[in-house]
């Protein structure tokens, strides 16, 4: 938690000299994993969260088209998957600090004041809490919490990747997060993956 606390405060300076704007994103995404934490279920499917966090846009060049975009969020993941020898299914949300930072390329009409998004970049999380809710036909049987430490590794890393469009002061995006580091304490290659819509709202002259 420190670490992403000094990260921000370090990243406030640079973008008051850029002239930086503030950046409010918020939006929905599927999220799943490589393999299931448990060898008891079946191949992991994706399952919604959402995500929704604070961040800056900062100028690389003077024209303002190529920026870096530090965000610190509230992310949730996790996956669904059926239990092999019975009807039982088992959705796992997982609750995240998220700092994922993009370059972001941006193309198109000045005087429309509209552009098209290119960006990719790099992400860190911190795991905050999660749950897993078993099923049988629909319908909740057990509950119980899934421990950071212990069930699954607190820190994880990955890269990240997609396009959107700019119009005036939003931005609306789609990305792709790959996970790099294997999150399990008790499988070898359980890796997050997040495809993401984000619609995000950026405050001029607040720097």
């Amino acid at each position: 938690m420190k670490f992403f606390t000094w990260l921000l405060f370090l990243l406030a300076p640079l973008g008051a000299m850029a002239q930086s704007k503030l950046v409010f994103k918020a939006g929905g995404n599927v999220s799943s994993m490589s393999q299931a934490l448990s060898s008891e279920l079946d191949a992991p499917i994706s399952k919604a969260g959402f995500h929704a966090g604070l961040g800056s846009d900062i100028p690389l060049t003077s024209s303002g088209n190529l920026t870096i975009q530090p965000t610190l969020l509230f992310a949730q993941r996790g996956y669904i998957a059926d239990f092999k020898q019975d009807t039982r299914r088992a959705s796992t949300t997982l609750n995240y600090l998220d700092l994922p930072v993009n370059v972001t390329l941006k193309l198109g009409n000045e005087e429309r004041n509209t552009k098209f998004l290119l960006f990719g970049g790099g992400y860190v999380a911190c795991g905050l809490g999660g749950k897993t809710i078993e099923r049988e036909s629909g319908q909740p049987q057990t509950e119980y919490s899934v421990r950071f430490n212990y069930d699954l590794q607190r820190f994880d890393y990955g890269v990240q990747g997609g396009i959107g469009v700019q119009f005036d002061f939003f931005q609306l995006s789609a990305f792709y997060q790959q996970g790099l580091a294997n999150v399990s304490e008790m499988s070898k290659n359980a890796k997050n993956q997040t495809f993401g819509l984000s619609i995000s709202y950026l405050f001029d002259n607040i720097f």
